[in-house]
């Protein structure tokens, strides 16, 4: 059999020779995975397919495909990607809404899929219900233009509550039920119709999966097990961690530590995101920043390394005794505001500034 340039690399480099675990090499065996060549024909460059074939965690899937692409002099460059197929695998990236239109605009489509989005601001401003919105929109079917995903919920402070989120899935079954039945293409509404029957207020809760995490060791293991997770439950289509400091705040005096722990715990946030291209979502508090002239400013709490962490962030704030909500810091996005209401339905538009949703 011809091979294209540099395949009989993979063909020769033994399993035995790739920079892994015994445990891995052991179970990849077992398997009947005897080289890297192997390793790659299997997945298809999937460690969620790796994983489920040779009965590996996610992590030591992960571990095995670096392996085999990069182990060996100069097998590094051929797991260069052209700017064109990111390009592509960009745009082809989806995004959970929020229900608020002109946040919606700010955010290019909303929370989008293979990144972080965080969601920062004081009290009582609106972070949990913007989260939990996101957790019930995940679940809009696909006939009204939603993912007819189930989303993932790592609750540390207790905010979490089921009443508020049925609050929330019952007004969107009605707006839906509202769309349906204005849809003038036959064949759509009768698909919306359908759809309808599988989206019931309770079943959207069900479709919400919630951890409670109790203390920083809770949250770090959660986290570790998510991935497997995800892989078992394909419609997951969004995590939510409300919030990604409260531990952090709390539960530290070795700042240091603090800090290593932190930088692991957004490397897994952000290695989830990219591996089961999911949308995450996480909630961060604000701390006082004292200034040089003795005044003093809210800031996101964490610090600066963390700030790093996150792909977009949006900071949530008052205004006029409105809420408005800031994007300051995405690549792909421009600095942006947009006014939103917390309803009785959930985040919806200021009216007037832009058409609320029924």
């Amino acid at each position: 059999m011809d091979h294209a340039p540099g395949d009989w690399f993979q063909d020769s480099y033994a399993l035995t020779s790739l920079a892994l675990a015994p445990s891995t090499r052991s179970k990849l065996q077992r398997a009947g995975v005897h080289s890297a060549r192997d390793v790659l024909r299997i997945s298809g460059n999937s460690p969620s397919t790796l994983a489920r074939e040779c009965a590996l965690t996610l992590d030591e899937a992960n571990d095995a495909l670096k392996a085999a692409r990069f182990n060996g002099e100069g097998i590094a460059l051929r797991g260069a990607r052209s700017a064109a197929e990111l390009l592509r695998e960009e745009r082809a990236r989806w995004s959970v809404f929020t229900f608020c239109e002109a946040l919606d605009d700010a955010l290019g489509g909303g929370a989008a899929s293979g990144e972080i989005t965080e969601l920062c601001g004081c009290p009582g401003i609106g972070k949990t219900q913007m989260a939990m919105q996101l957790s019930v929109s995940a679940q809009t079917p696909r006939a009204f233009g939603g993912l007819g995903g189930e989303a993932v919920y790592v609750d540390t402070e207790g905010s979490f509550t089921a009443e508020r989120a049925m609050d929330m899935a019952e007004a969107l079954a009605e707006h839906l039920g509202r769309c349906a039945k204005r849809c003038e293409d036959e064949d759509a509404r009768r698909e919306m119709e359908a759809a309808l029957e599988t989206c019931a207020p309770e079943a959207m809760l069900r479709g919400i999966h919630l951890f409670r995490c109790h203390e920083v060791t809770e949250l770090l293991a959660a986290l570790e097990t998510l991935g497997e997770f995800i892989a078992e439950r394909p419609k997951v289509r969004l995590v939510v961690i409300d919030s990604v400091a409260f531990h952090f705040r709390q539960d530290f005096q070795d700042m240091a530590l603090r800090t290593t722990i932190l930088s692991k715990m957004t490397n897994r946030l952000m290695s989830i995101a990219t591996t089961q291209q999911v949308a995450v979502v996480t909630v961060n508090q604000v701390t006082v920043k004292p200034q040089r002239d003795g005044s003093a400013r809210l800031v996101p709490a964490l610090g600066e390394s963390y700030a790093h962490a996150c792909t977009t962030r949006v900071i949530l704030s008052w205004e006029n005794d409105e809420r408005v909500a800031f994007v300051t810091k995405s690549p792909r996005l421009p600095q942006a505001r947009a006014r939103y209401a917390v309803t009785a339905g959930g985040i919806r538009d200021v009216r007037g500034s832009k058409r609320a949703a029924p």
